[in-house]
């Protein structure tokens, strides 16, 4: 395998793909999602603004007075990506499905990969350029998408302030990853499928799967596992006690717990717990932040790299005639 013949295969699959109708739907239906999320995201942001303004008036009116309140902090402009990515994410998965389930399969029923093979290239070199092209097509979708969301927000005069921009540069890197995730489930269940329509099905039915029925059943198992919560009652409602405390300390382990197992089996649950913990963490270092989210970020990085390999083992073995 070499690196310049998967750049090859990369470039002409991105090629094919970026002038075919069902990538410009599917990159219309994106852009789409995120303008509604960026508008809903602009009009929570300027709600923010006029409490903010409210505040500040607050404390004019009460300068000369002991005691007056802290200096409150102005909204960040990341709220506004913060809602948009997480609109995008809640359909995206399903978008990403759609640009992979017929990557592999499609080739095979019009025999153009038994063509494709008669030259020289390896398949090695085939599935990974296959790979990389679709990469490329999602991260070509994931800059539309903040392009068009910071062309809304200028329009609203509403400019990010430098200190924005790292989180709103790894909210786009984390949507990227969780598109990546079911685009290597559909491009693995295209080289397990004989045929598209059959990895179309199965594709839907992982998606239905991981975003709704594995963190349902988690969670409630995971609840009917948990201890019940600490009542205060039983402590004369001294919620201070040292009996207490330690009872309330073993509860939030265990719902953390739950929490991480969740996202640990569902990509849909895992990037919006990353993007929410991010979003809530703006003074937190990288080691605290890493320490409430790590199951979210071993989630959306096991899940591409066990479909890819599934794809890849697959592909090489797969008997093409």
């Amino acid at each position: 395998m070499t690196a310049e013949r998967v750049v090859i295969v990369a470039k002409k699959e991105f090629a094919d793909q970026i002038t075919g109708w069902r990538f410009l739907v599917i990159l219309a239906l994106f852009l789409t999602i995120a303008l509604v999320g960026t508008y809903s995201g602009v009009g929570s942001y300027e709600r923010d603004l006029d409490r903010y303004a409210q505040q500040l008036a607050t404390m004019d009116d009460r300068f000369d007075e002991p005691g007056r309140m802290m200096m409150p902090a102005k909204p960040p402009v990341e709220g506004v990506y913060s809602s948009m990515f997480r609109t995008l994410v809640s359909y995206g998965g399903l978008l990403a499905l759609a640009l992979g389930f017929d990557r592999v399969s499609r080739e095979k029923e019009s025999r153009s990969l038994k063509s494709l093979l008669s030259h020289p290239v390896y398949r090695d070199e085939i599935i990974n350029g296959k790979a990389l092209g679709g990469v490329a097509l999602l991260a070509l979708v994931v800059g539309s998408v903040l392009a068009i969301s910071t062309a809304l927000l200028l329009v609203f005069s509403i400019v990010p302030a430098p200190g924005d921009l790292w989180m709103i540069l790894t909210y786009a890197g984390v949507t990227l990853l969780f598109l990546v995730t079911f685009f290597s489930i559909a491009l693995a269940l295209s080289t397990l499928c004989r045929e598209s329509g059959s990895a179309l099905l199965l594709s839907v039915v992982v998606f239905i799967l991981l975003v709704f029925l594995v963190p349902f059943a988690t969670a409630n198992i995971g609840t009917a596992l948990m201890m019940e919560e600490p009542d205060p009652a039983a402590y004369d409602g001294d919620t201070q006690s040292e009996g207490y405390q330690a009872e309330i300390a073993a509860y939030s382990k265990q719902m953390k717990v739950i929490e991480s197992a969740v996202n640990l089996l569902s990509p849909q649950m895992a990037v919006n717990a990353l993007i929410q913990g991010i979003s809530n963490s703006p003074g937190a270092t990288l080691e605290d932040t890493l320490g409430e989210i790590w199951s979210s970020v071993a989630a959306l990085t096991i899940y591409p790299v066990a479909f890819f390999a599934v794809a890849y083992t697959r592909f090489m073995r797969m008997d093409i005639r």
